[in-house]
């Protein structure tokens, strides 16, 4: 792995467990680069840039063959899942060309999250899921945190949100309840392919206060010395 290899740190999470509240409090006051840096930066890439990534993920074998696999065997097959494939492809090339520190609270697994949503399939198969995992992460130094939080209180935060953009967020009351419990097994599963994909996987309860998971999340990233004390 070259040594200017983009170090990151990405939430993963069920609606509701407070990623991007997380993220927002974690990197307060820190260099960390974050989600919304990365969006107005590619906003502004020029059309030749964006171009070559493009082109990148159509010419990367690898990951398009496994992503291909992925779709036929997982039977993600909806339009709206393969165009967020092929979209997944290219924000792991973007990810890969930065440099510096990231926290992501919407990185490559939350992404594969809303493939598998879109598709309507809640049950991933880790074994398959590992090798386009493995490959989207290829040359990144990455740590993924999975941020465990029970159903009712992710139900109470969704309900309590003023101006959420998730799908969740426009759902009447019994169908939320019904979808976060039709859901509540996806994180988990992609967490295990991760794991299998021989990514660092830590796990947080993010039912705690938002308070108590911000100094256990600054503490995981102490930890593996990907940020500095400073930055916490």
């Amino acid at each position: 792995m070259k040594a200017d290899a983009p170090l990151l740190v990405e939430l993963i999470g069920q609606p509701g467990a407070g990623k991007t509240t997380l993220a927002r409090a974690a990197t307060a006051g820190s260099e960390l680069h974050t989600r919304g840096e990365l969006g107005s930066a590619w906003a502004h890439l020029p059309i030749l840039t964006k171009a070559s990534l493009f082109g990148r993920a159509i010419l990367d074998g690898a990951c398009l063959a496994r992503a291909i696999q992925l779709a036929l065997g997982a039977r993600l097959f909806r339009g709206d899942s393969l165009s967020r494939l092929f979209r997944l492809l290219i924000k792991s090339h973007w990810i890969r060309a930065q440099s510096g520190r990231l926290l992501l609270e919407e990185g490559c697994l939350q992404d594969l999250w809303s493939i598998y949503y879109s598709a309507g399939r809640w049950e991933p198969e880790p074994r398959q899921l590992a090798p386009l995992i493995r490959c989207l992460y290829r040359g990144v130094r990455a740590r993924l945190v999975f941020l465990e939080v029970d159903p009712q209180r992710a139900f109470d935060r969704i309900r309590g949100r003023t101006h959420g953009k998730s799908r969740l967020d426009r759902l009447a009351e019994a169908d939320l309840r019904q979808h976060l419990a039709n859901t509540a097994q996806l994180p988990h599963k992609l967490a295990d392919a991760a794991r299998l994909a021989g990514l660092g996987v830590e796990t947080l309860d993010a039912s705690l206060p938002v308070e108590t998971t911000v100094r256990r999340l600054r503490a995981v990233m102490q930890e593996l010395d990907l940020f500095p004390t400073s930055g916490g």
